[in-house]
């Protein structure tokens, strides 16, 4: 009797726990909705500048880029558009689509746009921390999300979540998102290896209002034992 009461307890707790899974899944989930519900749906143009500088602050490198968002179209866009140092030549140009949460990518590289093999998601924006990942945040759409407590960015309390890529991306096992509670603003990322370690991470710096909508003013880059860090600027949001 008492060995079968324990397996009843036991087949008891088995249910409790895939019930809190189940539960914890369908909350990530709704979090995740909501945040990328918050995104602009209509054409927008941000340009600013990619800094890549060594952790006591000698800038090493300077980009200018125009990152192109249409989330409201069908299927909804992002271009990412890379220019040499002080110049409007393209060095490279990445065209995310995507249909539902299924994404596509496509590569243009040099002044004539010559099409060539899509990066790895995981791939380096040019010689910054940044990655393609970070600036399509293809993340937002990866269905297997759970969550993963509680925490803050930037003083602010966060819902703390769990993303796994729904295909393999090399250097990539998932990506762990705080997510503003009250806002529903992405705050802070963190790329994890396969072991689970944080390999990069990501943060808001500061937003700003601009054309009567809080945007991101600039957020660092770090992978983690370069030593350097990425700035991405945001200097203009331009509207049609």
């Amino acid at each position: 009797m008492l060995a079968g009461c324990a397996v009843s307890v036991g087949v008891a707790d088995d249910f409790e726990s895939a019930d809190a899974d189940v539960m914890g899944q369908q909350q990530a989930t709704a979090i995740l909705q909501a945040c990328t519900a918050n995104l602009p749906r209509e054409k927008m143009t941000l340009t600013g500048t990619l800094a890549v500088r060594r952790q006591r602050g000698f800038v090493l490198s300077e980009n200018p880029y125009r990152l192109d968002l249409e989330w409201g179209a069908t299927p909804s866009c992002a271009t990412v558009t890379l220019f040499a140092p002080e110049s409007e030549t393209v060095l490279q140009r990445v065209v995310m689509t995507r249909d539902g949460r299924t994404a596509d990518l496509a590569f243009f590289s040099g002044p004539d746009l010559v099409a060539s093999e899509p990066p790895s998601l995981a791939g380096r924006v040019g010689g910054t921390d940044l990655t393609w990942l970070d600036l399509t945040m293809d993340f937002l759409w990866w269905p297997d999300v759970r969550m993963d407590g509680e925490g803050t960015a930037k003083g602010r309390a966060c819902d703390v979540l769990v993303a796994t890529p729904p295909s393999p991306i090399a250097g990539c096992s998932a990506v762990r998102m705080w997510i503003d509670r009250k806002l529903g603003f992405l705050m802070q990322v963190e790329q994890l290896d396969p072991q689970g370690e944080p390999v990069r991470k990501m943060w808001v710096q500061s937003v700003k209002k601009m054309n009567a909508r809080w945007m991101i003013r600039d957020m660092e880059v770090e992978m983690m034992g370069s030593g350097h860090r990425t700035r991405l600027y945001v200097d203009r949001l331009i509207l049609p």
